[in-house]
């Protein structure tokens, strides 16, 4: 959670998977394995913790697009109404802010801005996310996230309250 530019809140939870299916290549990369999560709750079980850190706020994340499909999925596959909120992706963000950067993948931008954190671990990505965001606007002196649009070009991305992703990334 980010208040008044300033990171104010760090939390991870483990969250069972439903299906209960395991990739033994993402668990290569994440850490996360079946034994880790086979008694946690389920992303229903979240949700009315979860939720008033999205609903009506600016969500930011590196790759957002897929990671906001993934939410309205997991949302819809437990019947849970979508709720509105706003995003910028920070992949986007980094490659028109830091645009010589050999690349803009969450870690080497991480390691770029001096950003330390452990890769592939939701709690730390989202972090690495948060403190790049508040670099990059940091770094051009901007105030709000329309000074971001409009420095960089871009428009949020708005996921309206039951319908999903009405309006992606366009060019200004």
């Amino acid at each position: 959670m980010v208040e008044n530019n300033i990171i104010t809140e760090r939390r991870e939870v483990l969250i069972k998977p439903d299906p209960f299916d395991f990739n033994e290549y993402n668990s290569k990369i994440n850490g996360i394995t079946p034994e880790m999560v086979m008694y946690e709750p389920t992303f229903d079980k979240y949700w009315d913790i979860v939720r008033p850190y999205i609903e009506n706020k600016m969500v930011i994340a590196h790759n957002a697009s897929f990671d906001i499909n993934v939410l309205c999925a997991t949302l819809n596959h437990f019947g849970i109404k979508i709720p509105r909120f706003d995003y910028m992706c920070t992949v986007i963000l980094s490659q028109k802010a830091y645009p010589d950067l050999p690349s803009h993948k969450l870690n080497n931008l991480a390691e770029a801005l001096g950003i330390r954190f452990n890769h592939h671990r939701a709690y730390d990505d989202a972090y690495a996310c948060a403190a790049a965001m508040l670099r990059i606007a940091s770094d051009f002196k901007l105030n709000t996230f329309d000074d971001v649009e409009q420095c960089f070009g871009i428009k949020r991305g708005i996921v309206n309250e039951g319908i999903g992703i009405v309006n992606k990334r366009k060019k200004l």
